[in-house]
């Protein structure tokens, strides 16, 4: 019977009245992150609470992953308790994926008609500042004054573009594309700004085409947004990667930096809407391709450390099914 414990994959822990644990299958301690040594140390009756039922912990396992754990508790004759450890980390994750779905789509709406209530009164001011132009001197001082007015009233409205992608992006053109030549398209429209920060791009790619069904442009949107990051993050220099793989019915683009890595304490919210710390950043960039990616029933996630970024895209390449 115990060999069978030992060999479940969900995590049995047995305690007795005063929560000192006296048994863990192989399970429970992978799950904790500790060995049997370190099963000392630890009292249920203070991790889950007396007359509760289950609680959701995160651990770090011995492999240094983080997962979350649903424990539960079962009174056994004579005071004795069972614990059953449960990896939900999976459902976990799709929880904060409809929450953050549902969070993207309200501020959308909200951010669509803050959109519209400005741009009207800009399409005013940039026609009363045109008409006031043509009436005025070239040599004219003042003339100048109206032309910086007519510019920022065009970067504004550039801005509002943004937040148009944003809160309501295109529908999907999906057709047959090569994903190869849009991700090379796109390194080179990013290849000035990496010259200028001194950043090396190194491609990495399949042989022959790499065909597959989604929308060419919006992939692009997602790619120049990542670029741009990467790029940026390394204002002293260093090198950016691209791989491109395929993974059976899926492919996988990966991009790396060199940079300092993203704060641990921010890695939650880079996908947030108007979340940027870029001092000229509006913090749209990563939350439209973070829904672009989702359009196609793809994924979008990253790793970081002080050594570097790296974002990895998974895409179907059949996204139109």
């Amino acid at each position: 019977m115990t060999e069978l414990i030992e060999e479940l994959p969900t995590g049995i822990m047995l305690a007795d009245e005063a929560g000192a644990i006296t048994y863990a299958n192989r399970a429970a301690l992978e799950y904790m992150g500790i060995d049997h040594d370190g099963l000392k140390g630890v009292n249920v009756n203070e991790v889950v609470r007396q007359g509760s039922g289950k609680k959701d912990l995160i651990f770090r396992t011995k492999g240094d992953e983080r997962i979350t754990v649903r424990l539960g508790r079962v009174t056994l004759s004579g005071g004795n308790q069972a614990i059953i450890l449960t990896d939900v980390s999976e459902i976990y994750r799709l929880e904060q994926e409809l929450l953050k779905m549902d969070k993207l789509a309200t501020v959308g709406e909200l951010t669509s008609g803050i959109a519209h209530e400005i741009r009207n009164p800009l399409a005013g001011i940039k026609t009363t500042a045109q008409a006031l132009k043509e009436e005025i001197p070239e040599n004219d001082t003042r003339s100048a004054y109206i032309s910086r007015i007519i510019i920022e009233v065009d970067r504004l409205n550039k801005l509002l573009l943004s937040f148009f992608d944003f809160a309501r992006p295109k529908k999907l053109n999906v057709r047959p594309c090569d994903l190869k030549k849009t991700i090379e398209d796109t390194v080179f429209m990013v290849r000035e700004a990496a010259r200028s920060n001194h950043v090396r791009i190194m491609e990495f790619y399949p042989p022959g085409e790499v065909r597959i069904k989604a929308d060419p442009d919006m992939v692009q949107q997602v790619l120049m947004n990542v670029f741009i990051n990467a790029v940026q993050s390394m204002p002293s220099g260093g090198s950016m990667e691209v791989h491109l793989r395929e993974q059976g019915a899926n492919v996988e683009i990966s991009v790396s930096d060199t940079g300092k890595g993203i704060p641990e304490n921010i890695r939650s919210r880079i996908f947030d809407p108007f979340f940027t710390t870029k001092p000229k950043g509006i913090g749209l960039g990563l939350s439209i391709s973070y829904r672009l990616v989702k359009m196609h029933s793809g994924n979008i996630t990253f790793s970081s450390s002080p050594e570097g970024t790296l974002f990895t895209i998974s895409l179907p390449k059949e996204a139109g099914k």
